[in-house]
């Protein structure tokens, strides 16, 4: 039986990522949500006190003030002092991901190992929101490009809370969407209904179940 292949899901700030991957979970692909783990990683004593030396107790947010040991990290304001073009915000996402981006790897790479070793899914998808800048889209056997119109991916991300500041912050601190789109090998619209995502995730699918192992 041929291993699972491996699917990488990239795309623009708000382009609807997570709708593509949670398509792909309801036809049994396995998704590793890089978030999710990079969350866990935040939760380590060792890594929040590295993190507190480097920015300070103000990146600090406590869930019970009269328990001075429910300090956790407030990702908001981590987030505002390393997204950005600027040379600080890219000094400072750099000793980020310098203190969590090796634990996340190795996580990655243990869930991969794992479902490999399982074989009982045809995907694995790697939802990695710095896929290309990582380097991860060169452990995919594939490449998806999420593509929407700027207006309404910004739309999404106010809807999410979202300045248009926070925004354009984070989008200045990854690949620029064309170069995103170049590196894929089919690329989805998802500027419509959730039934038109779900039609172009299932015909991606089909398509790519033609193109040979990469790996």
């Amino acid at each position: 039986m041929k291993r699972p292949r491996i699917l990488g899901v990239s795309g623009g700030i708000a382009s609807g990522k997570s709708q593509v991957t949670r398509i792909l979970e309801a036809h049994g692909a396995k998704i590793i949500h890089a978030d999710r783990i990079g969350h866990d990683v935040l939760k380590l004593p060792h890594v929040q006190n590295a993190l507190t030396e480097l920015f300070g107790n103000s990146i600090l947010t406590k869930h019970d003030p009269t328990n001075p040991n429910s300090e956790s990290i407030d990702r908001k304001q981590l987030a505002q002092l390393v997204f950005g073009n600027s040379e600080q915000s890219t000094s400072r996402r750099k000793q980020l991901e310098a203190i969590t981006h090796p634990l996340i790897r190795q996580r990655i790479r243990e869930e991969i190992d794992a479902t490999i070793a399982e074989n009982i899914v045809e995907w694995i998808v790697l939802d990695i929101p710095l896929l290309h800048e990582s380097g991860w889209d060169k452990s995919c056997d594939v490449v998806w490009f999420v593509d929407a119109d700027d207006s309404i991916r910004l739309e999404r991300a106010l809807k999410r809370g979202w300045s248009e500041s926070d925004f354009r912050l984070r989008e200045a601190s990854q690949w620029p969407v064309d170069r995103k789109r170049a590196h894929a090998n089919l690329v989805l619209l998802n500027n419509g209904s959730m039934n038109s995502l779900t039609s172009a995730v299932v015909e991606a699918l089909e398509q790519s179940s033609l193109l040979p192992y990469r790996l």
